[in-house]
């Protein structure tokens, strides 16, 4: 059940991210950290790449612990922002 949340929280951070990355009072060394950490993400030199479903796996979650992390850092500049896309994403 964890993991099922962990996906539904991920999908409403993407939306949240989204939103946050057009804000213009979100500074931008957030939106250059989050387009750095998911084009290293998705880069095709992955440690675990050779593996046929796991490197997949491990690029999915680790894109939902950026983005989650992106959703948290810049929330406090654009809070209303946020909240809005919580609000049409329910």
């Amino acid at each position: 059940m964890p993991l099922f949340r962990f996906f539904l929280t991920s999908r409403r951070n993407l939306g949240r991210a989204l939103a946050l990355v057009q804000d213009p009072r979100v500074p931008l060394r957030l939106k250059v950290l989050l387009f750095a950490g998911a084009v290293f993400i998705l880069s095709p030199l992955n440690l675990l790449g050779d593996i046929p479903l796991l490197g997949i796996l491990d690029d999915v979650a680790l894109l939902g612990f950026l983005f989650g992390w992106f959703v948290r850092a810049a929330g406090p500049y654009g809070e209303d922002t946020s909240r809005q896309t919580l609000i049409v994403s329910r």
